[in-house]
């Protein structure tokens, strides 16, 4: 497929970035860069993550974003830009999307990682459901079932242990097409530890299967704020001053 190179733009700052035209990465980059969909500084508690990410920089370590799903790195773009030192790792399955990944990603602080996100280690393969290069799913199979293009399952704790002597949890971002299921649904103890958690919830996709039960269950267990952040569910830790 033919690719367009375009600049984006994230306040001041601008930057190439390789697309598919005539595909779902023109309506993301739309949401992203224009409709500045992870940007948060619109919040009422925006000040209050700012300061938390100012104080617990200057103690020498760097803000940890998460950015799970991260399609051909639109939003890993705009985290990395848009947070200062910090340090994202990007996590994509489809063998298409993170190659593109790569290529807009280069010469930020963003580690990139072609896998998916679940609750446990495993192995998956995408699937294509029908709705566009931004909506792919992942399956899980067994170590019989998986082929070469078959991609490991990280869990978010994994993530948060390989990056604990540099940095300290800031943001977790999961837009993994009902996936966020299987995330929710054990080895959640890095929810307490993360201020900020943002989450794409599924049902209209994938009608009847619960695929955002785990997760509101889950975070409802914790001190945390609630709001509705165009498409997503941005859920804020009340324990700043303490984590």
């Amino acid at each position: 497929m033919d690719l367009v190179k375009g600049r984006v733009h994230l306040g001041p700052m601008t930057r190439d970035f390789w697309f598919r035209p005539d595909t779902s990465d023109g309506p993301m980059l739309q949401q992203i860069f224009v409709q500045n969909e992870y940007n948060f500084d619109h919040l009422a508690r925006y000040p209050e993550l700012k300061d938390y990410y100012d104080r617990k920089s200057a103690q020498g370590k760097r803000g940890l974003i998460v950015d799970g799903g991260a399609n051909i790195g639109a939003s890993a773009v705009a985290f990395a830009l848009g947070w200062s030192g910090s340090r994202v790792t990007a996590i994509e399955p489809d063998k298409g999307n993170f190659k593109l990944l790569t290529s807009n990603t280069g010469g930020l602080s963003i580690t990139c990682v072609h896998g998916a996100l679940a609750a446990s280690p495993g192995k998956a393969k995408v699937v294509d459901i029908g709705h566009g290069e931004w909506a792919y799913q992942t399956q899980r199979v067994t170590d019989a079932e998986a082929e070469d293009d078959s991609v490991p399952y990280i869990t978010i704790d994994e993530i948060f242990r390989n990056n604990a002597k540099r940095c300290f949890p800031f943001i977790v971002k999961i837009d993994i097409e009902g996936a966020e299921a299987d995330v929710f649904s054990a080895n959640t103890d890095w929810i307490a530890a993360t201020p900020l958690i943002v989450v794409e919830p599924h049902d209209w996709l994938m009608p009847k299967a619960g695929t955002s039960r785990a997760f509101l269950r889950c975070l409802a267990e914790h001190d945390r704020d609630f709001l509705i952040c165009g498409e997503n569910i941005c859920s804020i830790s009340n324990q700043l001053t303490t984590l």
